[in-house]
């Protein structure tokens, strides 16, 4: 490992400016953060407590000069493991280095655009390529209760099992009628359901109802929701989809959760180099939650980042939970950029979530 080529390219306050700049830009675009804000923890191990909360237990009325009754402490269980490293890295061959010098020789406002891009284009590849896979994670255990890793979504670690989260089995419904099928499918039905079983078990009425589009799409086409909104308009259109925000406001009238659409998208790349566009929230499956705020990203020490015989090489820069580095190597000549961290979604009360299926099918 030798210091890297592109060292002098930039100064480190550029690379912390560009980095805060591509953060911003990117998370506008993602919804891991508000779900799972990021905290720090010196452990590499996770949690998910289950039986943490819900509504409080009343005190008695007692007599003066009584003793106040005993209360059990209710005994929690915990859905535990080893927070995993995510990593990502990009290499600037001999061609790509002949291309900078050239660049940079001949440097104008012209290719300004373009010199810039080969300085910074792996950085933010790598940034980006680290919050896409923590998108990833935190939406996958948000819409499904688990979370599981094979060939179709990662070229590291293949998970033999689920990864349990916790999420507490008589949480998790599914609807009589799948929702594809407009003519008979009862969503708002469905949706009632939860928010009753959720308001008996103490925990009130779910604020949200978190699903992707093509659930949003195919709950809007169906007889259902449209006679129900006929109904709160007094509109005679028996054709008419109302929009998001008029299924919103009806919801809302009735008491029901507001509908968020998850709509977040990455890009997966397999060990042939094949790219393909995954959907991070789980098709069918809608999330009811009390606040949107339903767990933390926690994120633990870097290897690198204490290592002197590293530190004093390297080029790093940590931003967030993510780390970047750049080094290069003579043989075989290349500039190497390298993003990873040590993260994984939690949840802060996992039995506070209910889970519908709505594609007419059990849970496995």
């Amino acid at each position: 490992m030798e210091r890297s080529l592109l060292k002098s390219a930039f100064t480190n306050s550029q690379l912390v400016a560009f980095i805060n700049a591509t953060r911003e830009a990117y998370l506008k675009r993602t919804f891991w953060q508000m779900l799972f804000p990021l905290v720090y923890t010196t452990q590499l191990t996770w949690e998910s407590l289950t039986g943490s909360a819900g509504a409080p237990v009343m005190a008695d009325v007692i007599e003066y000069n009584s003793s106040s009754p005993e209360k059990t402490r209710r005994v929690l269980t915990k859905a535990t493991g080893d927070i995993p490293k995510i990593g990502i890295k990009r290499k600037m061959d001999e061609k790509d280095w002949n291309d900078y010098n050239v660049l940079k020789a001949l440097a104008n406002d012209s290719n300004k655009s373009a010199l810039l891009d080969l300085v910074f284009n792996d950085i933010e590849f790598c940034y980006t390529g680290v919050l896409a896979r923590t998108e990833h994670l935190c939406l996958q255990a948000l819409s499904y209760g688990s979370l599981a890793l094979d060939a179709n979504n990662n070229n590291g670690v293949i998970t033999e099992t689920t990864v349990d989260l916790g999420i507490p089995s008589g949480n998790k419904t599914a609807s009589a009628v799948t929702w594809a099928t407009a003519a008979t499918a009862t969503p708002i039905a469905d949706i009632k359901t939860v928010v009753k079983a959720s308001e008996e078990a103490g925990r009130g009425t779910p604020m949200y109802a978190l699903m992707d589009r093509a659930t949003f799409n195919y709950m809007v086409a169906t007889t259902e929701v449209k006679t129900e909104w006929q109904g709160f308009t007094g509109s005679s259109n028996a054709v008419y989809l109302p929009t998001f925000e008029q299924v919103n406001n009806l919801l809302m009238a009735r008491g029901l959760p507001r509908i968020m659409i998850m709509n977040s998208s990455v890009r997966f790349e397999n060990g042939e180099h094949t790219l393909s566009t995954i959907a991070p929230w789980k098709t069918g499956y809608v999330t009811f939650v009390g606040d949107l705020r339903v767990g933390k990203t926690l994120h633990g020490p870097i290897a690198e980042e204490n290592a002197p015989s590293v530190k004093n090489v390297a080029t790093m820069t940590k931003n967030g939970h993510v780390l970047i580095s750049k080094w290069s190597q003579l043989e075989p000549f290349g500039e190497w950029t390298k993003g990873q961290a040590n993260a994984f979604p939690v949840f802060n009360d996992a039995d506070s979530l209910y889970i519908l299926k709505t594609n007419a099918t059990t849970w496995s």
